[in-house]
């Protein structure tokens, strides 16, 4: 499992932040961070869920300017899971003794496995061990199972299964200063004896969020009644269990979650969707073949086998992996973009730069309904880009170098200067060869696809418009005999 595994041993608080980048779960739809279940975000660990084309904008005021940006919105929280020993303190792995910690990213299977050991204050040896998937084959779904065994003691826990929503954009250091309060919570409440629901809109854009979370304990791969209280708060929801854990003896709790939004469905309400979709899902283990049969299929299609060290092939299966947790069949009929760094933080914002242009010749070959659709994109964008050639004095149609939900230029054009305060310009939205890489992969999809309804309705008006625009940007050198782009 060398070659399909991405293994980590030890807590290392200052690495945390890179391992939870590079453990995200994702499924084209929705990806969450690899952070611990039991923590929320501080110096050491952010959780963060984000849906593909999940944008808001807010505004700040900052010295002395007004400043609006749009963001990739860091959704509510579904991870939530934490514990405590009867009359004791959360669990935080900075309180207890460590005594073995391993996590491990299954490629092949897409499943998150974390193991821990530790030894509290009371003397208590305990073993936890926890999987995770987001489903790649129901988009809508995740799942986390997460084992006890009480190694030299017996007692009662408590624990704690819940939604956060009142998370923010919080999880880049030099965006802290701007407003990162994007979720407006709308409602919580149960569903059943083991559920419950918590409903969310963007600050802007108006975008309905819902994700129900259904908990169960098991003994023995059996439904257990254990004691349950409600807690509810403003933006918050969850289960409090009571848990008795005989001494070596295994108990699970299994938590499933659904995810849903109104998106292109005016006035319906996503918590219906949501519901639905986690009373029907079943367990964990009820979950996981499909899930791991849907990334065996993607495996069969997308896998790359080099001829060189173990390394190497295991770096690219990496690189692969994350890139289908962003791009995947899910994504085909949403109308989104590639984020630069995928769906994997809050960097850049998720804002779709030019970088489409190295992933789109691998998946042209593999999946071209995907790339047709990141196309599609930018086609329904071009009225937006025609309006930005024009601003500028040029023909044709001009993409802006960063773009989001609606296709305009989300490059800011002053910097607020830390060190100094100053107010300076930012000429990130200079750059043009997003004009370049539009075309190129217009025109690389026809010649791998042949797809001639493609480059006819759509392909070729993004062609012919931007060629217009590059002819209108150029200018005649006389004494060089040539046209130029200065």
């Amino acid at each position: 499992m060398r070659l399909w595994t991405l293994s980590y041993e030890g807590f290392v608080p200052e690495q945390e932040a890179l391992r939870e980048a590079l453990c995200v779960l994702g499924n084209g739809y929705f990806a969450t961070r690899g952070a611990a279940p039991e923590s929320s975000a501080d110096d050491i660990h952010y959780p963060g869920t984000y849906l593909a084309g999940g944008y808001g904008r807010l505004e700040t005021e900052i010295a002395g300017r007004v400043v609006e940006n749009e963001d990739l919105v860091n959704l509510p929280n579904w991870l939530v899971l934490s514990f405590r020993v009867e009359g004791g303190e959360w669990f935080d792995l900075r309180g207890v003794e460590i005594l073995d910690y391993v996590q491990d990213l299954d490629l092949r299977q897409g499943v998150l496995v974390r193991r821990l050991r530790f030894r509290d204050a009371e003397g208590r040896v305990t073993d936890l061990s926890q999987r995770r998937l987001v489903h790649m084959e129901d988009a809508h779904l995740a799942a986390l199972q997460t084992t006890f065994v009480a190694e030299n003691w017996s007692g009662r826990i408590e624990v704690r299964s819940g939604i956060d929503g009142t998370v923010t954009n919080s999880g880049v250091a030099r965006y802290r200063d701007l407003r990162g309060d994007h979720l407006v919570p709308q409602g919580t409440g149960s569903i059943g004896e083991d559920g419950i629901w918590l409903v969310v809109e963007t600050r802007t854009g108006k975008l309905r969020v819902a994700e129900a979370v259904r908990t169960r304990v098991l003994r023995d791969g059996t439904p257990a009644d254990v004691p349950r209280r409600l807690v509810e708060r403003e933006g918050f929801v969850a289960h409090d269990l009571d848990v008795d854990l005989p001494r070596g003896e295994p108990v699970t709790v299994d938590k499933v979650v659904a995810l849903a939004t109104g998106r292109g469905r005016p006035g319906y309400e996503p918590v219906i969707d949501a519901t639905t979709y986690v009373q029907r899902a079943g367990t964990f283990e009820d979950l996981l073949p499909s899930h791991v049969l849907a990334w065996d299929l993607l495996w069969g299609r997308f896998d790359l086998s080099l001829n060189g060290p173990e390394r190497a092939q295991l770096v690219l299966r990496v690189h692969i992996f994350h890139l289908l947790q962003t791009a995947s069949e899910h994504t085909i009929d949403l109308d989104v973009g590639v984020p630069a760094r995928g769906l994997h933080g809050e960097a850049y914002r998720g804002h779709i730069f030019w970088d489409e242009l190295f992933i789109f010749p691998f998946l042209n070959y593999r999946l071209p309904a995907l790339t047709r659709s990141f196309l599609e994109y930018r086609h329904r964008r071009l009225p937006e880009a025609r309006a930005a050639a024009r601003a500028a004095g040029y023909d044709g149609a001009m993409y802006p170098w960063q773009s989001g939900s609606t296709g305009r230029e989300e490059s800011q054009t002053l910097h607020l200067n830390p060190e100094s305060g100053r107010w300076l310009p930012d000429n990130s939205h200079l750059q043009k060869h997003i004009n370049l890489a539009v075309p190129y992969n217009v025109w690389q999809h026809y010649q791998v696809t042949g797809d001639l309804e493609f480059l006819r309705f759509h392909g070729a008006d993004m062609l012919i418009e931007i060629a217009r625009f590059w002819s209108s940007i150029a200018t005649y050198n006389r004494s060089l005999d040539r046209y130029e782009i200065l």
